[in-house]
């Protein structure tokens, strides 16, 4: 906006100054023809020191209009930085994405390469929106061989099992949702004793079987191997505080899954135990 004012102002000055001069030699060569001279005061006095002025505004003139074109290329090229160097971010946190995709899929192939499991593949699309049920929705389903309560598991250890089923869909049901009714069993590594676990929202709740088993914060959770739906040893999670108790009362202990759930993309269905060969259903 300045710049179009001061070209305004500029122009107006310049006309002026052309006019003035144009005024001057008109006088001058009509005086010539007429055999009449100009005064020598309108001479030096008014058009000398006037062209003097012209020059220095024309030469002032000049430099304003290179430093202005000089600073618009400056603008234009810091502009085109800009956009080159968040064009260069965006490149790298997709490239950033892609590593980190590609070493959790080469994990988790590893995985199921080790594993003694049959194990489906199946790709997170949906999250439950509520803050105490804990569900996922993954992209397979009844056409897939999946059938309700079996289980879900990641590399790092039990995320849940099947609640319901479509052709194509399948609802997980995570072992930390707060629901009535969702409870498994397992052992405590360090003594092999029995505990019960229930979901309670972001955490789950370990319960001992007895008055004499006792639970300490950074114990491991396994699955039991009297478990019907979970193959054993597999990990729950890991207590990370544990409720005092008093006398002749059962302790109980806050778990923090090892599975994280807000983070899945990726998971496996448990089919069956390779040694566990296939039953045939009639059609």
């Amino acid at each position: 906006m300045w710049q179009t004012l001061f070209q305004k102002r500029l122009l107006i000055f310049l006309g002026l100054a052309f006019l003035l001069i144009t005024w001057a030699i008109f006088l001058t060569s009509s005086g010539e023809r007429k055999g009449e001279v100009l005064p020598e005061w309108i001479t030096k006095g008014i058009l000398r020191p006037f062209q003097g002025i012209v020059g220095s505004v024309s030469r002032s003139f000049v430099e304003t209009w290179q430093t202005l074109n000089h600073l618009g290329a400056l603008h234009r090229e810091n502009y085109e930085l800009k956009t080159e160097i968040t064009r260069l971010e965006m490149e790298n946190k997709r490239l950033r994405m892609l590593a980190q995709e590609n070493a959790r899929l080469r994990q988790a192939l590893n995985f199921r390469d080790r594993s003694h499991l049959e194990l489906l593949p199946a790709e997170v699309i949906a999250h439950s929106p509520h803050h105490w049920t804990r569900t996922l929705t993954i992209d397979k389903g009844s056409r897939h061989g999946l059938r309700r309560n079996m289980a879900v598991i990641t590399p790092d250890g039990l995320a849940g099992r099947i609640l319901s089923i479509s052709s194509n869909r399948a609802e997980v049901l995570l072992i930390n949702d707060g629901r009535d009714g969702n409870k498994i069993s397992g052992i405590l590594e360090r003594t092999r004793d029995l505990v019960y676990i229930s979901g309670a929202g972001g955490y789950c709740i370990v319960t001992p079987s007895d008055i004499g088993v006792t639970l300490r914060p950074g114990d491991r959770i396994l699955t039991a191997e009297s478990s019907l739906v979970f193959p054993p040893n597999l990990t729950i999670g890991v207590i990370v505080d544990v409720k005092r108790s008093g006398a002749g009362q059962k302790g109980e202990a806050l778990l923090k899954p090892a599975v994280a759930s807000s983070r899945l993309e990726e998971l496996f269905v448990v089919l069956r135990p390779l040694s566990q060969p296939e039953t045939r259903r009639s059609p």
